[in-house]
């Protein structure tokens, strides 16, 4: 393993935005890249990295002074020559490769190199590797808003908030200064998707908000359909209902049969719906999403909200049908991911069709599963419902009661059904 080849006495000089020797939680660059990557490729991929930030670092002017190109040359052949994964070791001799050009790399090059070992990282559950270059990417381009939003994204996707709300807010300020309105619209409305997830549903609402009006005023009709739908959940969170279920029909017009986020959107808008106690109207909706999700943890939680809501409205065929096929795929599911809210749900079915043991035995299960798998949410609803089957002392939920709805409630269940069977039948999974 060589050393990275910088010229004695090269000084690292700040550049825009940049901190670029740390990764989440404040650590030296490459510290858990190496805890997490094999001994044989380790070294490799942290002193490429470390490089890459030392150029991304540096005043564009002064790149030339960098590294020797001859010593930069001999490396780049070591990689192209080498043993270990080419999906990994090709992109690394790009980035080398372009480096050794000194002043004449390409930026854009160099941060494309930085994707591809993003997408190896995440193949091979190499997850800090991935989050290490997608900012390595952002910081070779400081200047392009995508670039800054992807590293936001996907820092947020892995639970470092903090760090995806920094790259999110650069985004929309590089996109602004670019005149960008799609790329703004974007790190907007993620920027509020960050927000939801701490808890905080109306500064979310706010702050996508100025996105739907700059995605309306812009004319940017797909990103308007994300916009409305992330808007409903959020304005749902903060108990205006009404309110959101104007935003669910908004997106839906725009999303209608075959996009990609329109089984999401109807199952997050039949979730709001039995948290209404409106268990009739989401069935029709989730009976017809039970055979499309393409994953088998989306397969799973849809399934067990159908579940649940026949159980609520009193479907005992329904809800034992599809409660066998929740426990078929709960056992196939790879680290159990979705089962514990599964169980919770058919634990909640049961419940409402007064199946007190079955019940039990779900809510007993989804407990121990939340447990194991560090969901405190579940494990909080799951003894919570427990107690009350276990005591007596909670009321049986009650069937639902007809309510007296517009007809365009009336309509919105049917279109979500509509639109749902007019989608492309899924690749299985």
């Amino acid at each position: 393993m060589r050393a990275t080849p910088l010229r004695p006495g090269t000084l690292h000089r700040s550049a825009d935005f940049t901190s670029p020797l740390t990764v989440p939680g404040g650590e030296v660059a490459g510290t858990e890249i190496v805890r997490e990557l094999a001994p044989e490729v380790a070294l490799t991929v942290w002193q490429v990295l470390r490089s890459v930030l030392l150029w991304a670092a540096e005043i564009p002017a002064q790149r030339g002074d960098l590294f020797e190109r001859r010593a930069m040359e001999q490396w780049e052949r070591e990689l192209l020559e080498g043993t270990f994964d080419p999906d990994l070791r090709y992109p690394l001799a790009v980035i080398v490769g372009e480096m050794g050009a000194l002043e004449d790399a390409s930026d854009e090059s160099l941060a494309h190199a930085c994707l591809c070992v993003t997408e190896w990282g995440l193949a091979h559950n190499a997850t800090r590797t991935a989050l290490a270059f997608t900012e390595a990417a952002a910081l070779c381009r400081p200047d392009h808003p995508r670039y800054a939003w992807m590293a936001g994204r996907l820092l947020r996707t892995h639970g470092y908030r903090r760090e995806a709300e920094q790259w999110i807010k650069r985004s929309i300020r590089v996109a602004g200064s670019k005149g960008d309105w799609e790329a703004q619209t974007l790190g907007l409305n993620s920027l509020g998707n960050v927000f939801a997830e701490a808890g905080n549903y109306r500064q979310a609402a706010q702050t996508q908000s100025q996105a739907l009006r700059i995605a309306r005023k812009h004319r940017l009709r797909d990103r308007e359909g994300e916009v409305l739908h992330d808007l409903f959940v959020a304005t749902a969170h903060l108990g205006n209902l009404d309110i959101a279920e104007n935003y669910a029909l908004g997106a839906l017009e725009i999303y209608r049969a075959g996009h990609s986020r329109l089984l999401l959107l109807a199952h997050d808008v039949a979730v709001l719906w039995m948290q209404r106690g409106q268990y009739d109207r989401a069935l029709p909706v989730l009976l017809a999403l039970s055979d499309q999700p393409d994953t088998l943890r989306d397969r799973i939680l849809v399934l067990a909200s159908g579940a649940w809501a026949a159980g609520m409205c009193g479907e005992e065929s329904h809800y034992h049908r599809i409660a066998k096929q929740v426990v078929e795929l709960a056992e196939q599911s790879a680290g159990g991911l979705g089962v514990p809210r599964a169980l919770y749900e058919l634990g909640l079915g049961a419940w409402g069709l007064e199946r007190w043991e079955s019940a039990e035995d779900f809510l007993a299960r989804a407990e121990a599963a939340a447990r194991a798998g560090g969901e405190s949410d579940v494990v909080i609803e799951a003894e919570a419902s427990l107690a009350a089957i276990r005591q007596r002392r909670a009321a049986v939920p009650s069937a639902p009661t007809v309510q007296r709805r517009s007809a365009g409630h009336e309509t919105l269940t049917k279109r979500f059904v509509a639109s749902i069977r007019s989608a492309p039948v899924p690749a299985e999974a």
